[in-house]
């Protein structure tokens, strides 16, 4: 009997970055010449997205913490969490393997100026801002990972970024579903306008570093 084919035998299927991009409530695409940065520079690049898989956890474990008696909130928070350590230890393992260093805590000016948006103590909107904060970081790593899979010619980790680009998409999706449980459909579009405006506005001096978000 044949054995199963390797599925990292040979390049993943090509995605359509255009297609991807008009899924996503970004306002402003991540030039090509950040992916042949980062694909110039793949060590930097995964220490960097280890890192930022690992705050993701965090931040979903975080949501938990913050509003213990929904359930909904806690169920899927934890789920998610789960998933993202799952890829921190894919990341994780491709850099141990190949020796390359593992990245440490370092600032993330793109996320912590979204973050800095969210004010503490006005619920409904905390709550939905946290969702629509999270909803907006997984948007833009979907995009980032889907943009970097156009050039980069490594295997492995061509692969990686065709696995983690679509959980990346249903991730945001998730969020913004979550938020939309506290208002109305016309309320969550105006707030969310204000997020994609915003993130927006960061995108455009991005493109400059290697990193996930830089």
């Amino acid at each position: 009997m044949r054995p199963p084919a390797n599925k990292e035998s040979g390049p993943p299927e090509p995605i359509d970055f255009e297609e991807v991009f008009a899924g996503l409530p970004l306002l402003h695409s991540t030039p090509r010449s950040w992916a042949e940065l980062a694909a110039a520079n793949l060590p930097e690049f995964l220490a960097d997205h280890a890192v930022c898989e690992q705050q993701v956890a965090m931040y979903a474990l975080s949501l938990a913490g913050y509003y213990p008696d929904d359930a909904e909130l806690v169920e899927h928070a934890a789920a998610l969490a789960a998933e993202e350590v799952q890829h921190f230890r894919r990341v994780v393992a491709i850099l141990r393997k190949r020796g390359w260093p593992l990245g440490g805590r370092r600032k993330n000016p793109w996320a912590q100026s979204l973050r800095a948006r969210i004010v503490a103590g006005r619920e409904p909107w905390t709550k939905v801002d946290r969702l629509l904060f999270g909803a907006m970081i997984e948007a833009r790593s979907c995009e980032r990972f889907t943009r970097l899979l156009e050039v980069v010619d490594d295997r492995e980790v061509a692969h990686l970024l065709a696995d983690l680009g679509p959980a990346e998409r249903r991730h945001w999706e998730l969020f913004h579903r979550l938020a939309g449980r506290e208002t109305d459909a016309e309320a969550l579009a105006a707030r969310f306008q204000g997020w994609r405006e915003f993130e927006a506005g960061l995108a455009r001096g991005l493109g400059i570093s290697p990193a996930v978000h830089g």
